[in-house]
């Protein structure tokens, strides 16, 4: 009986071990490049993709991914990845026509760079 119980404890210490076990990386000291830019070519798109426009959400879409791009290239960042990658499947379907399924993807960019821009304003990094 006491060996069981003295088991339990030691498998709810090592997962309370586990549980806190943080994550190397975290964000840098300054913003990635081109942040800001992205954020806006991204809203520009989705506020085009809403309205209907399909080139001029594409144009920007595109203008967005390019910078998300360069800005990835310069420094490895997981904005900048998210970015980019979401970017890409959004000019996809907006290629394709599908502006209601590239709607949600442009959203989550601007949901992710404006944590960031967030999290740097409070620092006064931006």
């Amino acid at each position: 009986m006491k060996a069981s119980i003295m088991f339990r404890m030691l498998w709810i210490a090592i997962f309370a071990l586990i549980a806190n076990v943080s994550f190397a990386g975290g964000r840098y000291a300054d913003p990635p490049m081109n942040l800001g830019e992205v954020y806006k070519a991204t809203q520009t798109a989705l506020e085009a993709a809403k309205a209907g426009n399909k080139d001029a959400a594409l144009e920007s879409a595109n203008q967005g991914r390019k910078l998300a791009v360069a800005s990835f290239k310069e420094k490895s960042t997981m904005p900048m990845q998210i970015a980019s990658s979401y970017l890409k499947e959004a000019v996809a379907l907006l290629e394709a026509g599908n502006m209601g399924e590239a709607i949600p993807k442009l959203e989550h960019v601007i949901t992710k760079c404006g944590e960031e821009i967030d999290y740097y304003k409070k620092d006064g990094k931006m």
